[in-house]
């Protein structure tokens, strides 16, 4: 079986690339026709020989090539011409020719999502946001994602004379295409102690280029770690097998099932060290084949946490069969699980914390952050949102949502609620002593959308030497619930600080007829006080599983 694998097999990089490409896409299969006996020979050998399943006479009598595949109906199977191959091994290594950008189609051409430093494109001035509509002369509305490549894509050396929006300007920009190679692997530390590694691709280099940026980490005092595999198609096995021994050191990182139905556990292999500290790996959509067979080992085995949505469910080994006439046949030769058997193919690999709505990022720094530092990111704006679905926010919506505000100020005291307040509201606080109006200003009380964390500022007018009339700048959203939050660093007269936070609950009218009236926000000695059997904290069970979960690790 081991003998097997000495073959460089491909593990996927299947066109998942289509959300964020590199200016490789490539062709799913190119017609060879019928006079082309020699090609249309050997693949029918080679499908009928080594494919993962026996294939019909339907299939092996097709007349063309491109007929062979169709029939076959397999997505991952494909002919490459001797110039596709390489773009295809480039696309895996992150080396081609081009101009140096990703890009999304949209109706009026491509998007340019981010640009490639160094790269023609940035030095031409294109960049992340702006709108390409036209390339070689040639209009890119409506075209797909591979005929817009293969019109901005060429030769090295040669030029591309693009038309790009830029925001309201539009530029005509020659743009010359070149080599460009980028890291399959880049680290770096966040928030001072966790070890960063986003892997774009399991190319050639990987696992050389993974170890440097990992020890490069260590050397900075990272205290455990977060993984990004989102958006990562694939790429080889045998890079995916040496990235593994990283966590689960030589056990057991996937089984492979080949025709004959045979199940076969393959080792990872051992780089000498191991990552023992907290990890968390990042999952979604686009995380597929290579990244979920490093994704389920590291689940199985239990060396880490996956973090975010189910994998894509590419389940699947392919081959590289070179042809007579240059070409090479890409084609499926296994199926393979995960180390404790599970199905990938067409499943995926769930995440053991889902997070669908927020930034999986930020939850994750979130999840290996100590309780007070996570509670003090989670009141920002940008770890706002990635809390609040943590600690079942955006679960309990339809239950009890006037108490969602505990997770983000468990020790605050509601002091209001208030229903159908008009969006252009003037928001009263009275005071039960003389305050110093030096305190007051929208970092002591704040207006907080509550579903965003979007700050509203505010203006402040003096009501008396006891009170205070909260201006918003502008108009509140319709249909949402803010909260009007008076933290304690309000300081009476005599600069005395206050015992408590205070928090005002108000949901905004729906739209329609306005609902006059003001409504006054009773102060800090309000009778309605939260009971202490209410207020969560982060190591309650009801406070958020996951960050309780990685707690304790």
């Amino acid at each position: 079986m081991l003998a097997r694998f000495l073959r460089k097999k491909a593990v996927g990089h299947s066109l998942l690339n289509i959300i964020l490409v590199l200016l490789l896409i490539l062709s799913n299969s190119t017609m060879v026709l019928a006079s082309d006996a020699g090609v249309l020979t050997e693949i029918r050998s080679l499908i009928k020989t080594q494919y993962v399943e026996p294939v019909s006479n339907d299939v092996l009598n097709a007349p063309t090539v491109e007929e062979t595949l169709k029939r076959l109906g397999d997505p991952h199977t494909m002919y490459f011409t001797p110039e596709q191959y390489q773009e295809f091994v480039g696309s895996i290594n992150m080396s081609f020719t081009g101009i140096g950008i990703y890009i999304e189609m949209v109706p009026e051409g491509v998007e340019v999502l981010s640009v490639i430093s160094g790269s023609p494109a940035e030095e031409v001035g294109l960049e992340a946001g702006d709108f390409i509509t036209r390339a070689a002369g040639k209009s890119l509305a409506g075209l797909t994602s591979e005929e817009a490549v293969n019109l901005i894509r060429g030769l090295e050396g040669s030029k591309v004379q693009l038309r790009v929006k830029q925001g309201t300007v539009t530029r005509d920009l020659k743009v010359e295409r070149r080599a460009i190679s980028e890291p399959t692997v880049t680290g770096k530390i966040l928030d001072g102690h966790i070890g960063y590694l986003d892997l774009n691709s399991f190319g050639n280099d990987t696992p050389e280029e993974f170890e440097i940026a990992a020890k490069l980490l260590k050397d900075q005092n990272a205290d455990s770690w977060i993984i990004d595999l989102r958006n990562n198609g694939g790429g080889y096995l045998s890079s995916a097998l040496e990235l593994a021994g990283y966590f689960i050191g030589s056990d057991i990182a996937v089984r492979v099932e080949d025709r004959t139905s045979t199940l076969s556990p393959i080792e990872a292999r051992d780089p000498g060290w191991k990552i023992d500290e907290r990890i968390i790996f990042l999952i979604n959509e686009n995380s597929a084949s290579a990244s979920e067979v490093l994704a389920a080992a590291v689940k199985d085995h239990g060396k880490a946490t996956l973090v975010g949505t189910t994998s894509y469910g590419k389940g699947s080994v392919q081959s590289m069969f070179p042809l007579e006439n240059g070409g090479v046949l890409k084609m499926t030769v296994d199926h393979f699980y995960s180390p404790l058997g599970n199905q990938i193919d067409k499943v995926g690999v769930s995440p053991n914390v889902v997070i669908q709505h927020a930034d999986s990022l930020k939850a994750a720094e979130l999840m290996l952050t100590d309780s007070t530092k996570a509670l003090a990111l989670a009141r920002t704006n940008d770890y706002w949102e990635a809390w609040g679905e943590l600690s079942g926010v955006v679960a309990n919506t339809s239950q009890q949502p006037s108490l969602n505000y505990l997770h983000y100020y468990s020790s605050y005291r509601q002091v209001a609620q208030l229903s159908e307040i008009p969006l252009d509201k003037k928001f009263t606080l009275n005071f039960s002593g003389e305050i110093d109006w030096q305190s007051v200003n929208n970092s002591s009380i704040e207006l907080i959308n509550s579903n965003t964390g979007e700050r509203t500022l505010s203006t402040f007018e003096p009501l008396g030497t006891f009170g205070v009339q909260v201006i918003p700048q502008v108009e509140l959203t319709p249909d949402t619930t803010y909260w009007l939050v008076i933290h304690p660093t309000i300081l009476g007269a005599s600069g005395q600080s206050s015992q408590e936070g205070g928090l005002a609950i108000a949901h905004t009218i729906s739209g329609g007829e306005e609902v006059g009236g003001t409504s006054k926000i009773q102060s800090f000695k309000a009778k309605e006080r939260i009971s202490e059997r209410s207020v969560l904290t982060p190591y309650d069970l009801d406070y958020g599983t996951a960050i309780k979960d990685l707690g304790e690790r």
